[in-house]
Order: structure tokens, then sequence, then C-alpha cells
């Protein structure tokens, strides 16, 4: 309400500003000086609350970029889906850098399923595969807190590329946890597909997705891009969930687009970034 924010469970109301307490509706002495909580930097766009954190309590460097055509109100979303991922936070970013895992991983049509053990194998639908053409690079002074991946899809069968089933993808990574995913096809137009990644606990995230497109994007077309992505995104699952993270890995010469990635990511991190330092050794606990 206005510019304060209410308890649920018992109507205090706090200043949005500075955290402090200005109401209690049961109470008919002053409100105590310690009453208050902490305030945060917010900021509305894109039909989404998003707030800003920074282990030294520094003011925001950059902001998301704005959808036009969500907040104009043109575009209508199509589909949401959700996530939670037993994993590093700096796993699922990695992806869009991360091209050579593309044709194993998410090669296999999507009529394969998502159980890793089985995607590869011989069946019906192993004449039909995904084909990815990949390149990511961070970006220059002032979006240096960008960094993009540009990705073609198509679909082949027996070997030959299946007419209509290109889609463009622009990636825009914008800070350590928020991608716009901007696609276009040639016959169903342009849509965005709105990542966002939010810590819920050490090595335990939220994944988000959400799809918009433009009026003349048909609901069913926004609910099978989501539906892919969907289906994709278990496969990456299946890994994330299964992998410990390594800050020195082994790479090849085709790798290095990793190593730059995690250049760029450093950005992120600070003298006082959180650290989890548990080490069960055992299984006593």
């Amino acid at each position: 309400m206005d510019d304060c924010i209410e308890c649920p469970f018992h109507g205090w109301t706090f200043r949005g500003d500075n955290g402090k307490c200005v109401r209690i509706p049961y109470s008919k002495g002053s409100i105590p000086a310690q009453a208050k909580i902490k305030s945060w930097t917010v900021l509305e766009l894109n039909k989404l609350v998003y707030l800003w954190y920074h282990a030294e309590g520094s003011e925001p460097t950059y902001q998301p970029e704005e959808i036009e055509g969500i907040t104009n109100g043109t575009w209508r979303c199509r589909g949401f889906s959700e996530h939670l991922i037993n994993a590093h936070i700096q796993e699922v970013p990695e992806n869009g850098a991360d091209v050579a895992h593309l044709d194993h991983l998410h090669g296999p049509f999507l009529m394969q399923g998502v159980d890793l053990r089985f995607t590869n194998l011989p069946s019906i639908f192993g004449s039909v595969r995904h084909g990815w053409a990949a390149a990511w690079s961070p970006q220059e002074a002032p979006d240096q807190h960008i960094g993009v991946l540009h990705l073609s899809h198509h679909l082949t069968m027996f070997g030959y590329r299946v007419p209509g089933t290109t889609i463009d993808v622009e990636a825009r990574q914008i800070g350590p946890s928020l991608v716009h995913l901007h696609f276009s096809h040639v016959i169903f137009g342009k849509g965005v597909l709105v990542q966002e990644l939010t810590p819920v606990e050490p090595l335990l995230q939220r994944m988000t997705h959400q799809v918009w497109g433009s009026p003349w994007l048909p609901p069913f077309i926004g609910k099978l891009f989501l539906w892919g992505e969907y289906h994709q995104v278990e496969r990456d699952l299946m890994i994330w969930n299964n992998k410990r993270y390594v800050s020195k890995p082994m790479f090849v010469k085709e790798d290095q687009l990793i190593a730059k990635h995690r250049r760029w990511y450093g950005q992120f991190y600070s003298e006082n970034s959180p650290k989890y330092t548990a080490n069960r050794t055992s299984l006593d606990w």
C-alpha cells in the first residue's frame, strides 16, 4: 500500500524507502525505534519486480533491459515454467558459452525424452535431430555486464534440413541471473523467453521461464516453444543436479568460450560474496 509494505500476519506496516515501521494497528503506544526491516533497491519492469543485491551494499551499476512489447502491453504472455536446480549458480549461465554440449545433449529429437540414459539410443525418432549453430561473446563497456549468445536452430530428417524449422535466437545474459532470449521465425514472427535464476539457499536455485509473443504469434506456437524449452532444460537439469562445480576444469581448445565466460562472470563476485564452505566427508548427518 502506497510506498509501504504490510505484514500479513499482524498488519505491521513498514516504509519502503528506509524500512521503518510506521503503523501497528492494534497498538496505542509509540512505535519502538528498533522496529524496522531491511530496505532493498527494487525496480518494476517487464511485469516483474527486480531486487538489487550487492555483498558490499553498493548501489546498482546497471539495470535490466526493457522489453518494449511487454511494457507497452502489445505482447501477450504465452506460458510459464519453473524448476528447482541443485547446483552452483554459475552452472546455468555457463551453458550459454558451452556450445560444444549442444549437439550431444540437445541434438536428439525432443520425442527421445529427457532421460539421458536413453536419448542417444536407437529409436523410431532417431532419424530426426536438432541442429545448432552458436557463438557467445561478452559486450564492451558500458554494457560489460551483458553477454550475448547468437543461436540458430533447425531440424534435420535423415540428414536433410527440414524447411520452415529455422529459429534465430539472440540470448542476452544481463548480469549473473537474467536472460532475455529473443527469437524470430519467418512465419510466426518474434517473441522473447525471459529466464530468471534466483538463489533459494546454498546450491539451490529457482529457475523460471516466461514466453511472450506478439499478437500474431499463435498461442499454441508459444506453448510449443515453451514445451520445447522445458524439455531441453530437463536434459540440462539431469546434468546440473548430478555434477560438481569445478573452478579449474580440464579444457580443450574447443572449450575456450567457457573459459572466456568464466572470466566475464567473475565481475559479479566481490570480496565479501557469500561462500559455501561446508564439506561433508561422511554420511554422519
